[in-house]
């Protein structure tokens, strides 16, 4: 009885897999001779493997096109045509400070200060080979002076804006808060200082009169809760000049403590 039983089983067993071959066989490309009118053979493809084809050559175009995203854009390799990427240093400097000062960068106004800093991005792009990557060198740069934007194709996340002060008149010294606190968070990594830039900022953002006099909201009995001394005497530099000398330090590159 044993025998038998296992006899069977072998059967079902080879019967399965002879049916699991010919399906095999019906979903493989099925290529069927035809003989057209002028006597010719041709091979005609089964509509379902057409539609794999079609499916499989969306899926290379949909991956190559990603991969053509994330490279450097074609339109900043253009930038530094004819400039060799294996040239010396003080020649690649050139190059990348012309192409900077062209794209509209914050760059120092000492002109040795800004071609030591592309100078510092050219060498942090050096490939495995000692050559010069330009495109890469341009981004840090653009990055280092906070203007990512500038790059030709790059693709920036969009900033948290300024709050909206109710007094349209404060508005630009509010924007100007908001910037400071930013370069704390993201250059200096002084968060506390960071943190009492945006609360400045807010608590211009919020006053219902326009704006005359730092002092006069810094101490005494108009104090604006949130603004001191200091901040009093950068919002009379704001009013006096139409600029802050922090700020404008910042937006060069310069975050040392003074």
């Amino acid at each position: 009885m044993l025998w038998r039983i296992f006899f069977l089983k072998r059967i079902n067993l080879n019967q399965r897999k002879k049916k699991k071959k010919k399906t095999a066989k019906k979903r493989k490309v099925a290529k069927v001779e035809e003989v057209d009118d002028d006597g010719d053979s041709k091979t005609r493809v089964s509509s379902s493997t057409k539609a794999k084809g079609k499916k499989a050559k969306k899926s290379k175009t949909s991956t190559t096109a990603k991969k053509e995203k994330q490279e450097p854009g074609a339109a900043v390799e253009l930038l530094f045509q004819g400039v060799d990427s294996a040239c010396g240093p003080r020649e690649a400097a050139k190059a990348l400070l012309k192409v900077a000062k062209d794209l509209g960068f914050n760059l120092p106004d000492d002109p040795i200060a800004a071609t030591e800093k592309c100078g510092i991005m050219l060498m942090g792009s050096k490939t495995d080979q000692s050559l010069f990557d330009f495109p890469k060198a341009l981004k840090s740069l653009a990055d280092e002076m906070q203007c990512p934007e500038k790059v030709p194709g790059a693709k920036v996340k969009p900033k948290r804006p300024a709050p909206e002060a109710k007094v349209e008149a404060n508005q630009k010294l509010v924007c100007c808060f908001w910037e400071l606190g930013n370069y704390e968070f993201k250059e200096t990594k002084d968060k506390m200082r960071g943190i009492s830039f945006h609360k400045i900022c807010r608590a211009i953002a919020a006053l219902e009169f326009e704006v005359i006099n730092g002092a006069k909201i810094a101490k005494g009995k108009g104090k604006v809760a949130g603004i001191g001394k200091k901040s009093g005497e950068m919002i009379d530099e704001y009013l006096e000049t139409g600029k802050m000398e922090l700020l404008e330090r910042y937006k060069k590159g310069d975050f040392s403590k003074k």
